[in-house]
């Protein structure tokens, strides 16, 4: 469970409705598919999960069990930790090119992937592997920073979920084959399984090479707009934050319940790979087929849907239905631990996939319906900001949690999982409410 997810595979699975995409449109989609495919093997193998795994089966038998899951915490939150440092790539973009630095993002993140195939087996290489991890999500936060500029200019409004969302499809799918390959590895061939992460980096490396074919469309208005702000020499920061969150009062709120929503997916992802490595006794293939490889492959299946249902309204209406298939999934995930009855899993890993699939074009389209195109990336860099925040704070809290009442009496770690469904649940209430709030301020049909 991670926050923070074409062509091709989106029409077999669901015909689109709507407007139909320009030429110049599918166009440059068409440059955009093979490098975030290939990218997609490297993110692969540090989204939260997979890594989790890795590091779960990888250093429990040399190591203390509190070490290490404590250091599995630390690095399935890395993605959203990550985000902190996300004002400093929005300040790095604000006036330049986007292709150019994007490309060199997404070098320097597939150089950071593959340090972790250097970690010794000790506590040295756990600490190696943490930091390795972190730094690469880093990169990755500078990534979607800048990526989210280069989609707001170069997909009209009214297209962009179901355009960038078949480009998020070829992404997560090379993230779900190399993470499927990983779990065979890990389960057959351990010792071989870092070397996974050099493999991962070489896809990288190419695809951030084929990314330099890719144009901004009309990159001078978007430099134009955003000189025309008047914030051109003022750098993204705290105060900005507190300024942009002060002067718009329903995106503050609606950060309000992101971060309630957020923070309890990102302690229930490590609490799952520790409940289902030392409760179940699930090998980590199953694992990582269960909370990456099959949600992933299902996301070609549910973007469709999430996407027309995204263009059709606010993101606050979105995120208000959007929300209820992790708390589902959570549920059944939860009940199927509980229970040990693990063929629950495979009925809550499908919602996961749901899940997976409308969040992320909530996730890096939402910010849009309350920012002007000048202040874009600084209303995500609010955003991914903020969810690193929670990203520092949410995954070791979950831990702690599970490893006191596991302490108190074994067995009893999993009653942590009503932390999480707590917080979710009250995050998915909060979207409603705003949904009716804004709906009553404003009668009749609802629109951007």
């Amino acid at each position: 469970m991670s926050e923070p997810p074409p062509s091709g595979v989106v029409s077999a699975a669901v015909p689109e409705r709507g407007p139909v995409p320009s030429a110049l449109v599918e166009a440059i989609f068409s440059r955009e598919r093979l490098p975030w495919a290939l990218i997609g093997v490297t993110l692969g193998m540090v989204e939260g999960a997979t890594v989790a795994v890795f590091v779960k089966q990888g250093y429990a038998p040399v190591l203390p069990r509190a070490t290490v899951n404590l250091a599995v915490s630390l690095v399935a939150g890395a993605p959203t930790l990550a985000n902190i440092v996300s004002f400093a790539w929005a300040n790095l973009a604000h006036g330049r090119s986007r292709v150019s630095l994007l490309v060199a993002l997404q070098a320097a993140f597939a150089l950071a992937v593959g340090l972790i195939a250097f970690a010794p087996t000790e506590r040295r290489g756990l600490l190696l592997t943490i930091l390795a991890v972190i730094a690469a999500r880093m990169l990755w936060a500078g990534v979607l920073t800048v990526r989210a500029a280069i989609w707001t200019a170069n997909y009209p409004r009214h297209v962009m979920a179901r355009v960038t969302g078949r480009i998020v499809v070829y992404n997560e799918v090379g993230t779900a084959g190399v993470a499927l390959a990983t779990g065979w590895v890990l389960d057959h061939r351990a010792g071989l399984a870092r070397w996974m992460y050099l493999l991962a980096c070489l896809a990288g490396l190419v695809g951030a090479w084929r990314y330099r074919a890719v144009r901004v469309r009309r990159e001078y208005r978007l430099l134009a707009a955003e000189a025309g702000e008047g914030i051109a020499a003022a750098p993204f920061s705290l105060r900005m934050l507190r300024e942009i969150l002060r002067a718009d009062p329903a995106f503050r709120r609606y950060m309000f319940w992101m971060s309630l929503y957020g923070a309890g997916n990102l302690m229930v992802a490590s609490q799952m790979v520790v409940l289902f490595t030392d409760r179940l006794h699930l090998s980590s293939t199953r694992q990582i087929v269960l909370l990456t490889a099959l949600p992933y492959l299902l996301m070609p299946v549910f973007l469709p849907w999430w996407a027309r249902l995204f263009d059709r309204g606010h993101v606050i209406d979105y995120r208000s239905r959007q929300c209820w298939s992790l708390v589902a999934s959570i549920a059944i995930m939860g009940l199927a631990v509980l229970t040990r009855q693990t063929w629950l899993l495979w009925p809550g890993s499908v919602l996961l996939g749901a899940t997976l699939a409308g969040a992320n074009l909530g996730w890096n389209l939402g910010h849009n319906d309350f920012a002007s195109l000048g202040r874009a990336q600084h209303y995500m860099g609010v955003h991914v900001t903020l969810t690193g925040v929670r990203g520092l704070i949410a995954p070791p809290l979950g831990m702690l949690c599970y490893q006191l009442l596991e302490a108190a009496r074994p067995g009893l770690g999993i009653a942590a999982l009503l932390l999480p469904f707590g917080m979710v649940t009250a995050g998915a209430v909060g979207f409603v409410r705003m949904r009716e709030s804004r709906q009553a301020a404003t009668p009749g049909p609802q629109s951007r």
